[in-house]
């Protein structure tokens, strides 16, 4: 093999790898989406902590097998890494989606989205402070895109929450939301760099149930309503099934990705949720939400390309 054939080779693999993990988190907020259309009908029928519990239950269950053989990785955890998993489980599994159900039932689903929005903004620059990424100032301006689609995308919820009453607790939920989740993938990202995503996907399971009991605890018990249903089930089978597995493509993502770049990809989960929602619904997405997804993905298709085109020529 030539000397340039390997220079080649060495600069291919990575970007190779890249794409496909990038891939991978794409495919998790596809997944996403999907859930949010499957899981509405269920939200009418119980409580967000009952919804959470049954998943967390039920997901444990699915993942023992794993977590049973593969117990030795969890004995080399440090203290920091379980504090860690901890927060990604508890905090943004349970407690960030639970601050979430609260702002759009007493606010509008507008100010929960509009601070979502600015989350890669903030991801990019904790993951510059506290991870020392480097990323050139493309990634900024990239960030100014994807918010400016998001905003499009948004456009008919922002519009609600402008003639509603904004109340200061209320955005207080939102904002604490978007750095929950925020700091899940800055945390995340960290676990990652020195452990499988199957470790993270386990604990996240373990601790969201964990944090999910307090809260039944907190509310007085469960509300488990009429499970006799076997619809309902079919529709659990896949949050729980759909659940597992969109995270391990995530987690599995993260690991060879910057932080920085998978918060951008991250926002194609509101994509997703809104087309899934509109065809759910028959209603016809307006001319802005249209015109944003539409600029939103032309941005992913070129992030996705990106790495292609950086791989610089090596004459032979």
């Amino acid at each position: 093999m030539s000397v340039a054939l390997s220079v080649q080779l060495i600069y291919i693999k990575p970007m190779i790898i890249q794409r496909k993990s990038a891939i991978f988190i794409l495919s998790a907020c596809l997944l996403w989406g999907l859930d949010l259309v499957i899981r509405y009908p269920v939200t009418l029928k119980m409580g967000f902590t009952t919804i959470v519990f049954i998943e967390s239950f039920f997901g444990l269950v699915l993942l023992s097998p794993w977590i049973f053989k593969h117990r030795h990785e969890f004995r080399a955890l440090k203290r920091s890494e379980w504090l860690i998993a901890a927060f990604v489980g508890g905090f943004g599994m349970t407690v960030g989606g639970y601050l979430q159900i609260v702002c759009i039932q007493k606010a509008t689903p507008g100010l929960f989205s509009f601070f979502q929005i600015f989350q890669p903004l903030f991801v990019i620059f904790a993951a510059w402070l506290f991870l020392k990424e480097r990323v050139d100032n493309l990634y900024y301006f990239w960030g100014v895109w994807v918010i400016l689609s998001a905003l499009m995308m948004f456009s008919v919820d922002l519009t609600l929450m402008y003639d509603s009453e904004i109340i200061p607790q209320d955005i207080l939920i939102a904002l604490t939301t978007m750095l929950i989740w925020g700091l899940c993938t800055l945390l995340a990202k960290r676990f990652l760099s020195q452990h499988s995503p199957m470790v993270l996907v386990s604990l996240r399971w373990v601790f969201g149930l964990a944090f999910c009991v307090g809260l039944l605890v907190y509310e007085g018990g469960a509300n488990f309503g009429d499970l006799s249903e076997v619809g309902i089930w079919w529709r659990f089978f896949y949050m729980i099934v759909g659940g597992v597995g969109s995270m391990a493509l995530y987690y599995s993502g993260l690991k060879n990705v910057l932080a920085s770049k998978a918060t951008l990809i991250e926002i194609s989960y509101a994509a997703f949720g809104m087309i899934f929602s509109s065809i759910y619904t028959f209603e016809a997405l307006s001319f802005l939400q249209t015109l944003g997804a539409g600029s939103f993905f032309a941005f992913i298709t070129l992030l996705l390309s990106k790495d292609e085109s950086a791989i610089p020529a090596v004459r032979t």
